[in-house]
């Protein structure tokens, strides 16, 4: 009776270990598939396989240009976002450069990074160009008033 109870015991602990180990390891495997762009803790995963996979374009500028603006992006969205053009110019050209490289890269998990990078540059993008016309705006309606009172109205 003693040994079927400590038989049973160890089998239900045993079972509850590899589930867990299972569910740990879907949840790595989610985590890489499922978030859309490279948010805070995805831009790590992403330099780890990089610096596996791209050894030479991890010691570009092209890299440290890119790593820096997403960083920014998901660490401090006002110095993001007053980035200078210089710098965004770099940072388009950066994800060209790494696209190109992903591209040659085997595997789906380059396919889903790429994914990744090309979306993660889409929204910065549309951060950047928001924000150049809402400055238009700005610059539009300081002159209206000047403009106004030259006319007389």
């Amino acid at each position: 009776m003693k040994n079927s109870l400590k038989t049973i015991i160890f089998a239900l602990l045993l079972g509850s270990f590899m589930t867990t180990t299972n569910i740990v390891k879907a949840n790595d495997h989610d985590s890489v598939t499922n978030e859309v762009i490279l948010v805070r803790g995805a831009e790590a995963s992403f330099a780890n396989f990089m610096t596996k996979n791209a050894k030479k374009l991890v010691k570009t500028n092209d890299w440290n240009v890119f790593t820096e603006v997403v960083t920014l992006y998901n660490v401090s969205p006002s110095k993001f976002m007053t980035l200078s053009a210089d710098k965004k110019e770099a940072f388009v050209i950066a994800v060209k450069n790494i696209e190109v490289k992903l591209n040659k890269v085997r595997g789906s998990e380059a396919k889903i990074w790429k994914q990744k990078v090309t979306k993660t540059a889409s929204v910065i993008k549309v951060l950047w160009n928001y924000q150049s016309s809402v400055e238009s705006k700005d610059i539009e309606q300081t002159f209206a008033p000047e403009a106004i009172e030259m006319l007389g109205l």
